[in-house]
């Protein structure tokens, strides 16, 4: 005999779908990373990572923190970064707390940012250095 279950949910927001769940890292409040952080996809920071961090897109949450360089294709900072940022698109947002310099092809910062560095327009920001290499279990 087989039953069917039908799901109930408080909330009126559908839920999330499956490409959603799979499609990016959250590094969360409690979390601090000593050392550098590789991505193939979108990661949304809030927590703490001291280090560089390359990825394809970067959301830095109001509580994330971040010191070191990052490389990104889309970079957008509610929170504290500590380095070089290299992007092609950057966003400030107002809660934002920068410290380094910027190169990027496109940038928007809100009224109400920090930022204490450089803004350098470049054609190809993220191809100016090299990513980190990983390396193999076997080296480890």
């Amino acid at each position: 005999q087989t039953q069917t279950l039908k799901s109930v949910s408080k909330s009126s927001r559908p839920a999330p779908s499956r490409e959603s769940l799979s499609g990016g890292t959250i590094i969360s409040a409690d979390l601090t990373i000593i050392g550098n952080v590789v991505s193939k996809g979108q990661v949304t920071l809030d927590g703490t990572i001291q280090g560089d961090m390359h990825c394809a897109s970067l959301v830095v949450g109001e509580n994330g923190e971040i010191d070191g360089g990052i490389i990104a294709n889309e970079v957008v900072v509610h929170g504290r970064v500590t380095g070089a940022i290299r992007g092609d698109r950057v966003m400030l947002q107002k809660t934002a707390h920068v410290e380094g310099d910027i190169f990027h092809q496109e940038i928007g910062i809100e009224m109400g940012t920090v930022f204490d560095g450089t803004l350098k327009r470049t054609d190809k920001p993220t191809t100016m250095v090299q990513k980190p290499q990983l390396r193999s279990t076997d080296e480890l």
